[in-house]
């Protein structure tokens, strides 16, 4: 069976050929990427039967890498630390869906399971779709992948997330601060329907932890946290929305 492997991370990239390679016969890995344009232009050249894709990557998400190959035939295994995408991998026909760090007995059984279907001896499609629902946590945790790392921790006990260049450093309930080897865009765009709200362009708030609104052109907040944060005029309007 051969394999391709799609991750922005090389760790997430070095434990999955490692696990083919403990605990995976006959498989071939052919090749690697790390990041959406990359990863299109290996399984162009490439003939594979499974792709183990992150989802959040530095140039986009493995949904956009799918979109750019409407003529693929290989099986898709998402890796990644979200698990808030389940749904959606779920609609892109997903063999597997596996959480970060990856349960060995979990990526066998996803690998087995991909070996089968190739085979034609999977079940149907309607069953392994409840399957991969009844695996599927909710939306409570989230991996933070940082430099020696991930750091699991409660998403409604973040209190702001502030931009770094290409990283992220977030602020916990009770102070905690981590370094996060991902920009701003991905946890704006994860945490969308978590009331939390890009209120400027360095400054991703959960607006449950808003103590005080501070009036001005576009005004400012004082969170939890005691730090105050600038809000864009643009912004304004629907912060306030979301505090009423």
């Amino acid at each position: 069976m051969k394999v391709a492997i799609i991750d922005d991370e090389s760790n997430g990239r070095n434990i999955i050929r490692q696990y083919l390679s403990l605990y995976c016969q006959d498989v071939e890995v052919i090749g690697e990427a790390d990041s959406v344009k990359s990863g299109v232009k290996l399984l162009s050249k490439q003939t594979t039967d499974v792709v183990f894709l992150d989802i959040q990557m530095q140039d986009g998400t493995g949904f956009n890498l799918l979109e750019l190959l409407p003529q693929r035939t290989f099986k898709v295994i998402f890796v990644t630390s979200f698990d808030q995408f389940a749904l959606k991998a779920i609609k892109y026909s997903a063999a597997d869906y596996l959480l970060k760090p990856v349960d060995p007995d979990a990526f066998v059984e996803a690998v087995e399971k991909v070996r089968a279907d190739i085979t034609q001896l999977a079940a149907p499609r309607d069953i392994r779709i409840e399957e991969l629902l009844t695996n599927i946590n909710s939306f409570a945790k989230i991996g933070l992948p940082t430099n020696d790392g991930i750091q699991f921790v409660k998403v409604d006990d973040i209190v702001r997330c502030e931009a770094d260049g290409a990283y992220t450093l977030v602020i916990m309930d009770g102070g905690t601060r981590i370094m996060v080897s991902k920009n701003l865009k991905v946890y704006e765009e994860l945490f969308a329907d978590r009331k939390f709200l890009r209120v400027h362009k360095s400054h991703l708030i959960n607006t449950r932890y808003i103590d005080k609104y501070i009036n001005g052109d576009g005004g400012s907040v004082v969170m939890a946290d005691g730090s105050t944060v600038e809000v864009s005029r643009r912004k304004k309007e629907e912060l306030l929305s979301m505090m009423m």
